[in-house]
């Protein structure tokens, strides 16, 4: 029983649809990035190598439909198993890179991620370091566990 051409087609056309939406969002959210000046440099930095792997990896998912929709249009498949043998093969290897390419994306940014979580507990340290240093020079307490035994700073 041969599958009808327009089932890979259709199949195809989804998977590209879904890079080429990829490929949208990821130049919409490039462009804020760009424009946002309270961005560090290793924040751009970040951002610009984000935007080059997503970019990559959509890019591959459009090939990627295009070639499965191909499937059903190429007649040498009926004529060359071997031919056929291969095109799968590559199709597969093809989605595998995919997926690496996503899987390191997702490492990165959650490598990205706790960077920017330690830098942010290292800041909350300081400043309440910095804030129990002004309660003990004003000989005040703000806030406790006990609302019963909060004092105002005057």
């Amino acid at each position: 029983m041969n599958t009808p051409p327009e089932t890979y087609l259709g199949f195809g056309s989804i998977v590209s649809a879904v890079g080429i939406a990829l490929v949208c969002f990821h130049v919409r959210a490039n462009r804020r990035h760009q424009t946002d000046d309270t961005l560090a440099e290793s924040d751009h930095r970040f951002f610009d190598q984000q935007y080059a792997r997503r970019l990559q990896t959509s890019a591959l998912a459009i090939t990627l439909g295009a070639l499965i929709g191909l499937c059903g249009y190429l007649n040498i498949f009926e004529d060359s198993p071997i031919f056929a043998t291969f095109y799968v093969i590559g199709l597969l290897l093809l989605a595998f890179w995919l997926i690496l390419l996503a899987l390191s994306d997702a490492l990165a940014s959650r490598v990205y991620a706790g960077k920017l979580d330690r830098r942010n507990r290292k800041a909350r340290k300081s400043l309440q370091e910095a804030l129990t240093e002004v309660r003990q020079a004003h000989g005040c307490l703000l806030y406790t566990s006990d609302a019963a035994d909060d004092m105002q700073c005057v």
